[in-house]
Parts: structure tokens; C-alpha cells; sequence
């Protein structure tokens, strides 16, 4: 996709006439007379839930007067990931743009997405007026949900199972933001600083090795990549999950999404969805779940004891959230995930089985 290269980096910068437009191109004549931030959400993005007055002719009314627009407007976040050559909010835009209508999975609606070098902004519908709940996660799902959870992501892995995807410049085997967020976050300088600070969750003794970690991410990196088969979304944890008016789950954020390993994207989303004990007592029979529902929908069958060896590989995958600062989530989001995803790689010996 061409660059917008006049995104705003502020909140304040989502004027009427930006946001005029930027909507044209799907709302033809619409013209934004007002606009008012009701709501603003922090994280790894910000996310302003803002109410539009305009004037609109033909495809224009679809528009709805309650939206979210989601950026990297976080100017100290900015700075502190300078060294982030593509955001995951550049990912995304292009996903909108290039991809997303072609799953068979359930995504939001979007009215603009738009990216420049180290800035995305996107433009979708405002769920939480739909009548939407949010994942949080410090609000552990049921098994049941969990399960209806890998229902999706077992189309979204069946249904582009080997296929011919589109060939996007920035769609790749294993994501490079990734791999760039995973480099700064367990690097000896963000442990120096960051472990050091009042209330960060403190690393049980078994993982408090920078280097055996960042050992560990390069040789998942190098299995997941050399048994890459599928679309993953990539970040599919609590925080990124929506329950539709029906109790239906489904999948937000797209930043991470890539072609890799399906085990990815299952272990990551069990193990952060549930306490510890409703883990241990539950996974294997999710996985079991997931595997009927991959083979399902066309993808292929795949023994359990070899995917529970992905299974437990992939349980690094979650680690980063012990490892994040303040600003890209709350410290109660980091203490509860921090503790699921370091007490899985503990059960699961992730990091002997590597072979680190």
C-alpha cells in the first residue's frame, strides 16, 4: 500500500478535516463537522473512542457516529521503540487493506487504515456501542469459551492451510515486528532497567536469564519457520478478544499476523486465557478440541502427541508479557499473564525441550 505521509501523531491531530479526508474514499462526500473523544484507551496502541457530527450523501450515511480510532499516538512509547523499524499498527493497516477480506474468520469493520514509516492509524467500528464485551486479562475465561475461541482460530489456520496467499511485501514467514519487540524486550538493556523498577513482576529463578530466554525465542523462531504452514494472527491473547452480542468470541489486533507454526497461536491464546489450575486441567482436551476442528474445516490431521510437543515449544511465545514496561499495559494485565505464561513454560520444561 502507498503511505499516507500526513498522520497525525497526536490525539489532537484527528481534526475534522483529517478525518474528512481520510473517510472519502469508502464514505464519498462526507464531511466531518465535529468531533469528541469520549473515551481513551492506553496500551502497546492507544485507542480513542471519539463521536463524529457530519454531513453525508449516499454510501456516506453507513458510516456509524460512534468509532475507534487506534495509532501509535503514545509519543514517550514512540521513543522508547525507536529502534522498531515496522510498528504493529503499519502491520495492521496493511492487513485491513490487503487481506482481511479474504478469511473466513469474523474481523471489525474498517473505514480507513493508513501507515507511514514508524506510524499506522486505523479507523474500525466502535464495538463497545455495538454491544460488545471485551477480553481483559484479568477476567480468566471458561474452558467452554476458551474452546469456542479455538473454534476460530482453527478456520482461520484450516482455511489457509497451505495456500497460495497473496504475495504482500509485508506478510512473511514468522513476523519481523515480532522478532523486533522480542530483541528490545529481552535485551540486558531493558532487564537492567526495567526489573529494577518498584512492582514489575518478578521472573521465577528458572527464567531470569536474559540470554538463555533470547537462545530460546531463536531456535522457536527457527521451528516455527521451518514448520510454517498456516496464517496466524499472532498476538491472540485476552486482551485482543471480543464477545459478540450472541456470546460469539473472535479476534482483534491484528499487528502480529504472519505465516508460521498453528501452535503459535493455540498455545498463546490457552494458556493466557485461563488461571493455572483450569490450564492444567483443561489443555490437553482443548487441544484434542482443536485438532477435530482443524481437520474439520479441511486442514489436515495432525497426531496429538507431535502437536502437543508444538504445543509446549510455543508456550514461550507468551513470556513477553512479564517483560513489558507500564506504558504498553497495565501492571495488573502484566502480573496475571506474566504468571500464566512463565508457570507454563515451568510445567512444560519449554525451554529443555528447545534445547536451551
Amino acid at each position: 500500500m502507498e503511505y499516507d505521509k500526513n498522520l497525525p501523531r497526536q490525539l489532537q491531530g484527528l481534526s475534522p478535516d483529517w478525518l474528512s479526508r481520510v473517510l472519502q474514499a469508502k464514505c464519498p462526500g462526507i464531511r466531518v463537522t465535529a468531533v469528541s473523544i469520549e473515551k481513551i484507551i492506553p496500551g502497546t496502541t492507544t485507542k480513542a473512542l471519539v463521536h463524529l457530527d457530519y454531513e453525508a450523501e449516499g454510501a456516506g450515511h453507513d458510516i456509524p457516529q460512534k468509532l475507534c480510532i487506534k495509532g501509535e499516538f503514545n509519543e514517550e512509547l514512540r521513543e522508547s521503540f525507536s529502534d522498531i523499524e515496522t510498528t504493529g499498527t503499519q502491520i495492521e493497516a496493511d492487513f485491513f487493506n490487503e487481506l482481511a477480506g479474504l478469511l473466513s474468520v469474523p474481523v471489525p469493520r474498517h473505514w480507513y487504515a493508513g501507515a507511514e514509516p514508524g506510524m499506522g492509524i486505523l479507523i474500525l467500528d466502535n464495538l463497545e456501542s455495538a454491544g460488545c464485551r471485551f477480553g481483559s486479562p484479568v477476567e480468566p475465561w471458561s474452558p467452554e469459551l476458551v474452546e469456542s475461541g479455538l473454534e476460530v482460530l482453527a478456520t482461520l489456520h484450516a482455511k489457509t492451510w497451505d495456500a497460495d496467499l497473496p504475495a504482500l511485501h509485508w506478510l512473511h514467514v514468522g513476523s519481523p515486528t515480532t522478532k523486533q519487540y522480542t530483541r528490545h524486550l529481552v535485551s540486558d538493556a531493558h532487564w537492567d532497567s526495567h526489573f529494577r523498577e518498584a512492582g514489575t513482576f518478578q521472573l521465577p529463578e528458572q527464567l531470569n536469564d536474559s540470554a538463555r530466554l533470547m537462545r530460546g525465542f531463536e531456535t522457536l523462531w527457527e521451528h516455527n519457520e521451518a514448520n510454517a504452514h498456516c496464517l496466524v494472527h499472532g498476538d491472540a491473547h485476552l486482551a485482543n478478544t471480543v464477545i459478540d452480542q450472541h456470546g460469539n468470541p473472535y479476534f482483534l489486533d491484528w499487528a502480529g499476523v504472519n505465516i508460521s507454526n498453528w501452535a503459535l497461536d493455540v498455545a498463546y491464546f490457552v494458556t493466557g486465557a485461563m488461571t493455572v489450575e483450569a490450564r492444567r486441567d483443561c489443555e490437553k482436551g482443548l487441544l484434542d478440541a482443536y485438532l477435530v476442528q482443524l481437520e474439520k474445516n479441511g486442514g489436515p490431521r495432525l497426531s496429538h502427541d507431535s502437536a502437543w510437543d508444538d504445543y509446549r515449544r510455543n508456550q514461550l511465545h507468551g513470556f513477553l508479557w512479564a517483560t513489558l514496561p507500564s506504558g504498553m499495559q497495565s501492571k495488573e494485565n502484566v502480573q496475571s499473564m506474566g504468571h500464566r505464561y512463565c508457570t507454563a513454560i515451568i510445567d512444560h520444561d519449554t525451554l529443555q525441550l528447545l534445547g536451551v
